[in-house]
């Protein structure tokens, strides 16, 4: 094989590579990524903020300099 022809087929494998990362492997990780943080909400929301609920009465997230707070919601009845 000549010159020209290893170069052709080496620019090929990296274009063959760049399409498997961003239709393959790219898509698997960021899927894997989400189930991670989805499982790290569930924690957090299971081990703090139930736990400060029903001890507090109301849960307090900071956000910066503000802070929200979640209290529970108990409708009137008719």
């Amino acid at each position: 094989m000549d010159k020209k022809t290893k170069i052709l087929i080496s620019v090929l494998a990296i274009l063959v590579i760049a399409l498997l990362f961003f239709f393959v492997a790219q898509p698997a990780y960021n899927s894997f990524v989400e189930t991670k943080m989805l499982n790290g909400i569930e924690l957090y929301i299971f081990n703090f903020m139930i736990p400060s609920l029903q001890e507090k009465g109301y849960v307090e997230i900071v956000i910066g300099n503000e802070s929200l707070i979640l209290v529970p919601y108990i409708p009137e009845s008719a």
